[in-house]
């Protein structure tokens, strides 16, 4: 069964579960990130690989000529990428309780780049912020849910995080030069 770039509504009762199901009143999706982020944030603080993603992160050259395995290391990266991004779509269509392949996690990108700003991580790389990061998030959606609310259009909360991250990267030039 093809979805031919239309939307497809989702009959699973399991992937529904996920979507829609909660633990203690807690939903399972808030769940699964929360247990996702305390991962990553172990993986990245306190194993060989993690440091290794940070130190390339912060300079690659540097990196190599300390005898990393940078392209293994960037290899791991992509993989862990396209595995948690694949876990997101799996958790967006239960959430949504239907897929459109042609437009789910459209300029999601800006979101995600939006919350590490925001938490702090620098966009020059060298170190990273995973509970900032999630709190960027927390932030983000909290700005979007607000303007949606409001009947404002979405293009509007685009607008807005573009205008977040200007101020953000700003502000850490400035904080920088200090």
């Amino acid at each position: 069964m093809t979805a031919d770039g239309q939307l497809k509504q989702i009959v699973n009762p399991d992937l529904l579960a996920l979507g829609t199901g909660s633990l203690l009143g807690v939903p399972l999706v808030v769940l699964v990130a929360g247990a996702l982020a305390l991962a990553v944030a172990l993986l990245v603080h306190r194993t060989t690989f993690g440091r290794q993603v940070v130190a390339i992160g912060g300079n690659r050259a540097a990196a190599t000529l300390a005898g990393l395995p940078v392209k293994r290391v960037l290899t791991g990266v992509y993989v862990l990428c396209g595995v948690l991004a694949a876990l997101a779509g799996v958790l967006a269509t239960a959430r949504l309780t239907a897929s459109d392949p042609s437009s789910l996690g459209t300029l999601m990108e800006l979101s995600a780049i939006t919350a590490v700003v925001v938490g702090g991580t620098p966009l020059s790389g060298g170190s990273v912020r995973v509970l900032g990061t999630v709190a960027g998030a927390l932030l983000m959606q909290l700005l979007r849910a607000t303007l949606v609310k409001h009947d404002l259009p979405d293009s509007t909360a685009q607008i807005a995080q573009a205008a977040i991250i200007v101020a953000a990267v700003y502000v850490a030039r400035e904080r920088r030069s200090r």
